[in-house]
């Protein structure tokens, strides 16, 4: 198979298998039909899904024979939540001794809120939203607590302001974990030049984190709707697919199971931010593979044309999302990319923001060295356009 579309590997469950297994997952209740061969294969499909914790968790009074398969996987999943969690607590310590508000996002918020168990839900990261008064203020106290800033040489520093990414942070004994200060929950150059996201209602409809017993504010999470859409956009425009895409279905169905969410107000904003195409991608892969009640009425609100929901199947099914297709490297990208915008006029500023950039992103990229026709010759040899 060719390189840009590659699989994560055979084999992987079929789409009536995967709805009996995701719907245990989220539900915590064995199916009926459940016929599921526990096998090391699917075991280890699991794990590569970033499943297998969540998975040995919820089979311990049932398959005691995939509990068996899953039990390393357990084992290391617990050892790295509690690092994560106690790097976490000292990070959130810091931020309230000195008065710096924030929100976790994703897996960091996750874990403590709708996972049962926070080892179940694995992560490579933590991440925060604080405000761009903090951020200057957030980068000094991780390096007061031993962390050092790491900076990619094709994103540097200004460029990732400009488009509301995030301040990488790594410990030197530890540079396989990350923890990252995002300017917005909401990062990245297609959504900067496509969107219109209302970062001042997301701050403000923030709501407390509390401790794993429920009892102390510890911090602050998103509101439900806007936990749904970022972690849809997240999944469609930020990976395309891939990188756990399907843990990422799993955490949006049990966000809905353990949080009130409101679908009329999911589809209202995501149209109104611009990025209901992208919402609806995703929440259509969760209804398929998992089946969430009332989700139907969003789809509709948010439904792109059959021609525009045509294309992106043919980049975008349950069955890739399944085999792990990965569509983050190659000219596939663009594409699927471009048919995710929602207007059309942002399609064809998309294309050519990105073919001739704004000078303020060349000089963040490059330095004051290179200019458009430099760029696109990158363009051309580099990526394949």
């Amino acid at each position: 198979m060719a390189a840009e579309n590659k699989v994560s590997g055979e084999p992987w469950v079929d789409v009536p298998t995967a709805r009996c297994l995701l719907q245990w997952l989220v539900t915590g209740i064995q199916p009926e039909d459940y016929t599921v061969a526990a096998t090391s294969e699917l075991a280890a499909w699991l794990t590569r899904q970033g499943l297998g914790a969540l998975a040995y968790g919820r089979c311990a009074d049932a398959d005691l024979a995939l509990r068996r398969y899953l039990q390393g996987e357990m084992f290391a999943a617990a050892a790295e939540s509690s690092l994560k969690q106690s790097e976490l607590q000292a990070i959130l310590k810091a931020l309230a001794d000195n008065e710096v508000p924030s929100v976790l996002l994703k897996g960091a918020a996750l874990s403590l809120t709708v996972y049962d168990d926070p080892a179940w839900r694995t992560m490579s990261d933590i991440d925060f939203w604080v405000q761009d008064a903090d951020m200057q203020l957030s980068a000094q106290l991780m390096v007061g607590l031993g962390y050092e800033i790491n900076v990619k040489g094709e994103r540097p520093f200004l460029l990732q302001q400009l488009s509301r990414g995030e301040i990488v942070f790594v410990q030197p004994a530890r540079t396989h974990s990350f923890v990252e200060f995002h300017w917005s929950p909401f990062p990245g150059w297609w959504l900067k030049r496509t969107a219109v996201v209302d970062e001042i209602g997301l701050w403000g409809r923030r709501e407390p984190l509390l401790d794993p017993q429920g009892l102390l504010p510890i911090g602050y999470q998103l509101a439900p709707e806007d936990t749904v859409i970022q972690l849809a956009a997240h999944t469609a425009v930020n990976h395309q697919f891939t990188l756990s895409a399907l843990r990422s279905l799993v955490d949006i169905a049990l966000t809905v199971e353990k949080r009130d969410v409101a679908w009329a107000v999911v589809a209202e904003r995501a149209s109104e931010w611009r990025v209901g195409t992208a919402v609806y991608t995703v929440l259509d892969l969760v209804d398929q593979l998992i089946g969430v009640a009332g989700l139907e009425s969003a789809l509709i609100q948010i439904n792109p044309s059959s021609l525009r929901r045509w294309l992106i199947h043919c980049f975008v099914t349950p069955e890739s999302v399944l085999a792990g297709r990965d569509w983050q490297h190659g000219w596939q990208r663009f594409v699927l990319l471009l048919l995710l915008v929602d207007r059309r006029r942002d399609m064809v500023k998309l294309v050519i923001r990105t073919l001739w950039p704004e000078p303020a992103w060349l000089a963040a990229r490059y330095g004051d060295n290179v200019g458009n026709w430099k760029h696109l010759w990158r363009m051309i040899r580099y990526r394949g356009v």
